[in-house]
């Protein structure tokens, strides 16, 4: 198989592992361990503050390796032997001890898989990077839509199954990957490597646009951590939990596939700006706890508020980075800048939660204007813009 269809599989099993992890795991944790919605909210931001430290230290470490591949078996590894001893924790401390390190061990994993896909397919006119990540999507959905279907079926205690399986599917196909040896793989000390790459953070436009991005992406916090909890005491079923961030997903997928590659000639800023202003609305309408038939509409917001915002931030990563660098641009963004963002963010939604249900959602319309701000200083005719390769040149 070539190496194209191999590194999207990958990717794709490890958003079907991310599909079951991110709307189900906190219901789980609530469910069978007993944890508040406070909890919750520090053990899903601990992972984030935890990225802080280890993101840099392992974009430096991975430039060293001599095949592009270990990065990713070891932390799918990590990730599932970590889920592995889930069941055989508790009370607080060790399960959130345990959420942490799976959670860093998968926010470093993903940076690596994107840019694996972007490497891959960066000279493939058949399959370019936006189908690819179209793909993992599409896996997405089909793990929101089982596990969904599994609570509905058996009930919450059964999506753990989802958990353990796509993490150790994830951690087969890494070692299945062909080799991608680096032809000179970095000699310098690791601490070197790790100095050296903060150069990135140079470029003024860069770094600003990347802190507007965290913010309109850290908007969705209370989503991620408790909107299928809020889902499902507002009387909606496991599998219309399940089909609606499905539905989110697939107006991503629709976003990824069919428009992306239509839309290199609009800079990486704008495609930011519009994800904030539709982050804007989209959390305001979930605030005042819409019926299901219009929580479906505002779910087409999906569509702009991550997949525009994230496209916006790999195309920043593709203009402003070498080629050979890119896994350590998007990790050190990702880990410096959007993870403490989101970190707080998450512990903030949980006793939102506590104390406001539904009304936690205008914590994302708070970050999502203050993203709106910083991305509108750069779209100033004032300010240059981003270098972009030849073919992506503003029109």
């Amino acid at each position: 198989m070539p190496s194209i269809a191999r590194m999207t599989l990958f990717m794709m099993l490890a958003h079907v592992a991310l599909g079951a992890i991110m709307p189900y795991l906190p219901v789980w944790l609530a469910t069978t361990k007993g944890l508040t919605g406070a909890q919750i909210g520090v053990i899903l931001a601990s992972s984030s503050f935890g990225r802080i430290l280890v993101g840099p230290l392992v974009a430096a470490w991975a430039e060293g390796r001599g095949d592009r591949r270990i990065p990713l078996i070891v932390f799918s590894s990590a990730l599932a032997l970590g889920y592995l001893s889930f069941p055989f924790l508790g009370p607080f401390w060790p399960i959130a001890l345990a959420c942490f390190a799976t959670g860093v061990m998968f926010q470093c994993l993903m940076p690596f898989a994107e840019a694996g896909v972007m490497r891959v397919t960066s000279n493939s006119r058949r399959w370019p990077y936006g189908r690819a990540r179209a793909a993992a999507s599409a896996a997405f959905v089909l793990a929101n839509l089982g596990a969904g279907a599994t609570i509905q079926a058996f009930s919450v205690e059964a999506v753990y199954a989802w958990f353990i399986i796509a993490s150790l599917a994830t951690m087969a196909c890494g070692f299945w990957l062909h080799p991608e040896p680096i032809a000179e793989p970095a000699a310098t000390r690791l601490g070197t490597r790790l100095l050296d790459s903060f150069a990135l953070f140079k470029s003024r436009n860069f770094f600003l646009a990347v802190v507007a991005a965290s913010f309109i992406q850290a908007a969705h916090a209370f989503y991620y951590g408790f909107s299928s909890k809020l889902w499902l005491e507002q009387g909606f079923s496991g599998s219309q939990v399940g089909m609606l961030w499905a539905f989110g997903v697939i107006v991503e997928i629709g976003f990824f596939a069919l428009l992306a590659s239509r839309l290199n000639h609009f800079r990486p800023e704008t495609l930011i700006f519009w994800g904030g202003i539709a982050s804007i609305i989209r959390w305001a309408a979930f605030a005042q706890t819409p019926d299901l038939g219009v929580t479906f509409m505002v779910q087409a917001l999906h569509a702009l508020t991550f997949a525009a915002t994230h496209m916006g931030f790999m195309r920043l990563i593709e203009a402003e980075v070498p080629l050979a660098q890119r896994a350590t641009g998007q990790q050190l963004g990702s880990a410096l800048i959007m993870s403490p963002t989101m970190g707080l963010a998450s512990i903030a939604a949980g006793t939102l939660y506590d104390q406001f249900s539904s009304g936690g959602y205008w914590s994302g319309v708070i970050l999502a204007t203050i993203g709106l701000i910083l991305i509108s200083l750069l779209l100033s005719p004032r300010q240059p813009t981003l270098k972009l390769p030849p073919e992506d040149q503003v029109r």
